[in-house]
């Protein structure tokens, strides 16, 4: 396996400036890997997932890149001020800066909402990615929201003294509220109601990974509605295949884990997407 070096530094991006991670192969790099992150809390819960897959695919040759969105991790801006439309401006000036050079092949790899960023970044790109890998995708931004919304009235159903407002009274006030521990404001709540990763990616070829935990000595399968969305990007001219491996939420869980399993099978997709390329 190749050496490997990591780069760490704050960068300029529109409204703020961020830290950008690059594992950059010792020796000749075939392809770039940008990383777009997930949502919030999920960011920081699969940071270490993505440590992980990033250093395996350095030692194939491939650089990673891993940036913080507006508001979020080490960015300088506050999250109450954080948009998709920020967010997706983040995603193309990372982008314009990772595949400056035209001759070396971009592959996105998204997790959880991030995959639907990424699907809205290959049509806003010059040219095709040669790959998108989706971890656990949500694809709907409203079904992020619902998440946060359900984990928010469970908690004020166990701690009724609070007298916790709605978030969507607050929303109606012009209020933030905190969902996951972040200010939502009312602007982000819109327009994830209506951020849908519907349209086929820009791309030679998309895997959309499920990751579910396994029950007894049943193989896990891939839910139907992935299955669907991916045989809706099939049909649009897209080849789209979904995949499973066994493993826990990652991203949403009070115990860091590893799943290797993700990490093994982004790097196979990956070498597979590179067949043939001129890089």
């Amino acid at each position: 396996m190749s050496l490997r070096t990591l780069q760490a530094r704050f960068e300029d991006f529109d409204g703020h400036r961020s830290v950008v991670l690059r594992w950059r192969p010792a020796a000749r790099v075939r392809a770039q890997a940008l990383f777009v992150p997930a949502f919030g809390d999920e960011m920081n819960q699969s940071r270490r997932m993505v440590r992980l897959a990033a250093e395996a695919l350095a030692g194939r040759g491939v650089e990673g890149w891993v940036f913080d969105l507006h508001g979020t991790g080490d960015s300088s801006a506050g999250f109450a001020d954080a948009t998709v439309q920020r967010w997706l401006a983040d995603c193309r000036t990372i982008a314009a800066r990772v595949a400056a050079d035209p001759a070396v092949p971009l592959v996105l790899v998204g997790c959880r909402l991030g995959v639907a960023l990424a699907v809205q970044l290959s049509h806003d790109l010059a040219r095709p990615v040669a790959a998108l890998v989706g971890w656990a995708p949500v694809l709907q931004g409203r079904a992020q929201l619902s998440g946060l919304l359900r984990a928010a009235a469970l908690a004020r159903s166990q701690r009724p003294e609070a007298a916790e407002a709605d978030p969507r009274a607050l929303w109606a006030a012009g209020q933030a509220a905190m969902l996951g521990g972040y200010p939502v404001s009312s602007a982000l709540a819109e327009e994830l109601e209506a951020f849908d990763a519907r349209r086929a990616p820009r791309t030679t070829r998309v895997t959309l990974i499920d990751v579910r935990v396994p029950v007894g000595d049943a193989p896990v399968t891939v839910s139907e509605a992935l299955r669907k969305r991916a045989a809706e990007w099939s049909e649009a001219g897209t080849p789209t295949e979904v995949q499973a491996v066994a493993g826990a939420g990652f991203w949403n869980v009070a115990d860091l884990v590893d799943v290797p399993a993700l990490v093994d099978l982004t790097v196979n997709v990956v070498e597979a997407a590179l067949v043939g390329t001129a890089a």
